[in-house]
Order: C-alpha cells, then structure tokens, then sequence
C-alpha cells in the first residue's frame, strides 16, 4: 500500500496585528515582498480529500478565497484569543459545501471560551432556531493529551504557556510523521521540547528579537527547533520587526520563516 502523503498550507503566519500594521511605515510594513504580507496565525492540513483547519484566525474568510481551501472536515482551535478563533462563523459556508456539520476540537478551557464568545452558535435561541438563521453547524469535542483520530489524523495537543494564559501545541500524526504546531507560545517546557523532539515539520513562535511576556524570540525559537532536530522547522507568528529575507538568511539550515501560502508535504 503506497504511503500517505498531506499538505500543510500555511494561510497566515504573522502575530495578531497582522503584517503589515495599520498606519505603520516600517520597512517591513512598506515592503514589496509578498512574504512580508503576514495574517493571523492559521494553518490548513489536508490528505486524501480531508482537511483539517488549525486556527480560525480573523483573516480566514480572505485566506481561504486567496488559497482555493474548499474543504474543512475538521477544525481545531488552539486558544480562544481573538486572532486564532474569531473567523469561527465563516465555517458556515463550509456546511453549506459539505451539506454535514463540523466536528470543532478545542481543549477544555479554550472551548469554555468559544462558547461564551460565540453563544449564538452553540446555544442559539428560540427566536434565531424559528427564523433559521445562517448559522455554522459545529459539533464540539473537547481534546487533549490523548490522541484522537480525526480523519486520516492521530491528533493530540499539549498546553502550553503562552504569557499570563495558556495555549496549546498541537501534534498532527500521519503513518509515522509528525506534524508539531506551537504558535503561541512564551516558554519552551519540557513537554513541549518532547513533542517537538524528532518532527518531521515543526512551527514554532518566533515573534521578534527583542523579548515579549507572551512569545519566543527569534534566537530562542530557533535554538529550540535546532535542538529537537526536527526535519524541517518554520518559524510562525512573526511581528513586523524583521524582513522576510533577512530572517531567511539568518536561520541556519533546516529553520526558515513561514510565509503565507507556503505549501509543506508532510
């Protein structure tokens, strides 16, 4: 039987602000290369007709016209932050695609979170019930350390410190390939360090030199991907600090900065 293959496209690799910034001049802000154009954090795994959303950044509606994503059997949402849960309501049209609902994967606290935020799509009321409003038809199972199948998929996810909060990392397993996705992320634990160990594709925070409260640092990103000896590893939610092509010629082989729309085999 001939192996798997999945795709991981990346549809936003920049911080909550997005790249470029409003009313900034920066050089990266004003920069002419496509790859210093940043959304919110999201990334779309796909294999053998199944995909699988990893953040529904605000962006998302945008990112999925650009790419052509016109599936999403699965999503899961890392944290309830705004820049990686609020394009939740656009999975909508992909129910109406798919003619199914959508399993939406969260842990425990981040899918408290999502229930408050969007209360009108898990607990909608009698009113909005009657005059069948164009609601996303999501159907919620709380995950974590364990790995659950999802699609051709073994996933597990791990919390992990993202500042004075948490988020989660996330591991998507395929016939013995790993992908590991902690984009939001101030403090490499052991745990983490464990997940990561080995990964055949590893995105991890890399915000800007100089330190944050509630992100890695380029140099501290770098040395933990160097360190797991990941096969390939991308730096992901990137501010708008660095170019594109000075982070590129900075990272030592096999690191590079994640761009929007790079396409990775897993």
């Amino acid at each position: 039987m001939p192996a798997r293959t999945a795709e991981v496209l990346v549809l936003g690799s920049g911080t909550s602000t997005g790249v470029p910034l409003i009313g900034c001049t920066c050089p990266v802000c004003t920069s002419s290369d496509p790859r210093d154009v940043r959304a919110r954090c999201g990334l779309h795994v796909s294999c053998e007709g199944f995909a699988l959303q990893i953040d529904v950044s605000p962006d998302f509606r945008a990112q999925a016209l650009r790419f052509g994503v016109s599936r999403v059997d699965a999503a899961l949402v890392t944290h309830c932050h705004a820049d990686h849960a609020l394009g939740l309501d656009d999975l909508r049209r992909f129910n109406t695609l798919q003619g199914a609902p959508i399993p939406l994967y969260a842990r425990r606290t981040a899918m408290r979170g999502l229930r408050r935020i969007f209360g009108y799509v898990f607990e909608p009321s009698d009113a909005a019930r009657r005059s069948r409003l164009y609601l996303p038809r999501l159907v919620p199972h709380a995950i974590g350390d364990a790995p659950v199948p999802i699609g051709p998929f073994l996933v597990r996810t791990l919390r992990i410190p993202h500042g004075p909060s948490f988020s989660c990392a996330v591991e998507v397993a395929l016939d013995g390939r790993r992908l590991v996705v902690a984009s939001d992320c101030s403090r490499v634990t052991p745990p983490l360090a464990a997940m990561l160990r080995g990964a055949d594709l590893a995105f991890l925070d890399g915000l800007r030199d100089r330190p944050h409260s509630a992100h890695l640092t380029v140099d501290a990103a770098a040395a933990a991907l160097l360190a797991s000896g990941c096969r390939r590893g991308r730096l992901i939610h990137i501010g708008h600090d660095i170019l594109h092509a000075d982070l590129l010629r900075r990272l030592p082989a096999p690191l590079a900065p994640s761009f929007d729309g790079e396409r990775l085999p897993l």
